[in-house]
């Protein structure tokens, strides 16, 4: 059996196989040579090729290696791998070389450092750092791993891990902040987490959305609760006949009111007025009107706006224009019933008093201070998109974060 030959041994062989090249050297005496060295009675194919191969990678300045694959050459990478040390090896070297003064301050810090023993994998980084920072001298990460029973490489993936985390939370932060400005601070963590969900196509619970917005400072405009009063008044003149049904189960109804609105800077009276329809069931705003007086042609020219179906309740409360001659015969006209709040009480009419309060809580910042600033038309104009947002994009919650106008669609199949 061929023996594996040593560096010299090669080096001596590669000497007379250049002597057999250049013609000093016969190819018999060369392959007696051989033999010899290799202890073998024939040089077969195969070790004539390895020879030949193994001169080539001499002459390139590479390593001469056996025929079992090691490199002779000894250096980084090469030989064994060093043995990897236990964590309780590591510990018992690194107490074994501290003054007893040191040893006490860590058996102190590891019996009353609870933290040590619960990590909590949002702070893991901060508690090994809060612990090496507890030694009066420098303490390796070795040490510390070996002290929290830590393997070095979970180390590593808790920390890669944490970093792809916060790398995570930052970009949702910033989503929450670009849909807190796109709803103009208006939705609250629910409706905000709904809106995310919808248009982000990113699904988010509203409590951590909740978290997120404290975390960022975003506060959303709080509309200011009033004070309802019921009347003990139950005398009408028109029949109740929406009877607080909000969500038109009984009947197909429209409600309509006005309210008073803070004058533009280009009209000299106190107030301009609005009159609006809102429709029960769906909660969609189907008509408004803007006027300088509170008459009968504000609530009969937005009327005329809207398109009702055959049979259909408009409700009201007990306004002088609601209980004209002229309203009355229009919605005679149109095949309608009217139905009259019970006097005195708001609640009856809580849709549209609803949506004005919405109105002028989340159209401006500060509803009042906003409209002095600007002229009709422009008041108008706003009024216009605040509107067209309301039946499109703001979401009910109440109906599965469905836009009004999603709702009417749907109704209108029916």
């Amino acid at each position: 059996m061929a023996k594996q030959l040593s560096v010299n041994e090669w080096k001596y062989l590669f000497e007379k196989y250049e002597k057999y090249r250049s013609g000093e050297l016969t190819k018999k005496c060369f392959l007696n040579e051989m033999m010899k060295i290799k202890n073998v009675k024939h040089i077969s194919d195969d070790q004539w090729k390895r020879l030949v191969n193994k001169y080539k990678r001499y002459n390139l300045g590479m390593n001469i290696e056996s025929m079992s694959g090691r490199s002779p050459k000894k250096g980084k990478g090469s030989g064994r791998p060093k043995k990897t040390k236990s964590n309780d090896e590591i510990l018992d070297e690194f107490l074994n070389d501290l003054n007893k003064e040191d040893l006490i301050k860590i058996i102190k810090i590891i019996s009353t450092d609870d933290e040590i023993k619960k990590i909590k994998k949002d702070k893991f980084k901060e508690t090994v750092t809060k612990i090496k920072n507890s030694f009066p001298f420098k303490v390796s990460n070795k040490v510390i791993m070996s002290l929290l029973k830590i393997k070095k490489s979970t180390y590593y993936k808790k920390l890669k891990k944490l970093k792809m985390i916060k790398e995570k939370n930052l970009e949702l932060e910033n989503t929450v902040v670009q849909a807190f400005k796109e709803t103009g601070g208006i939705f609250g963590r629910e409706r905000l987490a709904a809106y995310i969900s919808k248009n982000k196509q990113i699904k988010l619970n509203y409590r951590t959305l909740g978290r997120i917005m404290k975390k960022l400072g975003l506060v959303c405009r709080i509309r200011k609760a009033k004070r309802t009063k019921e009347s003990k008044n139950v005398a009408v003149t028109f029949q109740n006949i929406a009877s607080r049904d909000y969500d038109g189960i009984y009947n197909d109804i429209y409600a309509t009111d006005v309210t008073y609105i803070p004058s533009p800077i280009d009209v000299d009276q106190n107030f301009v007025y609005m009159s609006a329809v809102i429709h029960h069931k769906t909660k969609k705003i189907l008509g408004f009107n803007l006027s300088l007086y509170n008459d009968n042609s504000l609530v009969i020219d937005n009327i005329k706006k809207v398109n009702f179906p055959k049979n259909f309740v408009i409700h009201s409360d007990h306004g002088s224009q609601y209980s004209s001659k002229e309203y009355l015969q229009l919605i005679e006209r149109l095949n309608g019933k009217v139905s009259m709040s019970r006097i005195g009480n708001s609640l009856d009419n809580r849709e549209i008093e609803y949506f004005f309060s919405v109105l002028k809580t989340e159209m401006f910042e500060n509803f009042e201070k906003s409209v002095k600033k600007m002229t009709l038309k422009e008041l108008e104009r706003h009024l216009n998109k605040f509107i067209d947002w309301y039946n499109n994009e703001r979401m009910l919650k109440k109906f599965n974060y469905k836009t009004p106008h999603e709702l009417w669609v749907e109704f209108c199949k029916k």
